[in-house]
C-alpha cells in the first residue's frame, strides 16, 4: 500500500510540472511608447525620469530638482519629437509652442496634472458653441 501511494504522490508532482513546462520566446522584456499621445508623451518623462533618480541618489531628497528634472527632461523630449517630426501631436506647433508643451509634459510627469490642465485651458483657443434656438 506504501509503494502504491507513493506513486500516487510522485504522479501528482511530476505530472503537472511537464505540462507547465514552455518555452520562452522573448529573451528581454520589451518597452515600447506611444508619442502620439500626451499621455505617451508624459509616460516617456516619467520612465526616463526615474531612471534619472535611479542613477544619482542624492536627487531623491530634494522635492524643487525633481520638478525642474522632470521639466528639463520633458522639454527636452517635446523638442526632439518636434524636430524629428515624431509626434502627431507636436507636428503643427511652432517651437515655443512646443516648448509650453514640454513644460505641461514635464509638470504632468512629475505629478502636477490638475495644475498643467489649467494652465493649458490660458494657450488653448476656446471653441465656440452655435446655438441654433
Amino acid at each position: 500500500m506504501k509503494k502504491v501511494m507513493f506513486v500516487i504522490v510522485m504522479m501528482m508532482i511530476f505530472v503537472p510540472g511537464v505540462f507547465a513546462q514552455t518555452e520562452v520566446t522573448s529573451e528581454e522584456a520589451q518597452f515600447a511608447i506611444d508619442l502620439s499621445t500626451f499621455g505617451g508623451i508624459v509616460g516617456l518623462i516619467s520612465s526616463a525620469v526615474t531612471q534619472i533618480f535611479k542613477s544619482f541618489p542624492s536627487i531623491d531628497g530634494s522635492r524643487i530638482a525633481k520638478i525642474g528634472i522632470s521639466v528639463g527632461v520633458g522639454i527636452i523630449v517635446c523638442m526632439l519629437a518636434w524636430a524629428f517630426k515624431i509626434s502627431e501631436p507636436l507636428a503643427g506647433l511652432i517651437w515655443w509652442q512646443t516648448l509650453v508643451y514640454g513644460v505641461a509634459a514635464g509638470l504632468s510627469g512629475c505629478g502636477f496634472y490638475d495644475l498643467v490642465k489649467v494652465v493649458w485651458e490660458l494657450f488653448k483657443p476656446k471653441d465656440e458653441v452655435i446655438h441654433l434656438d
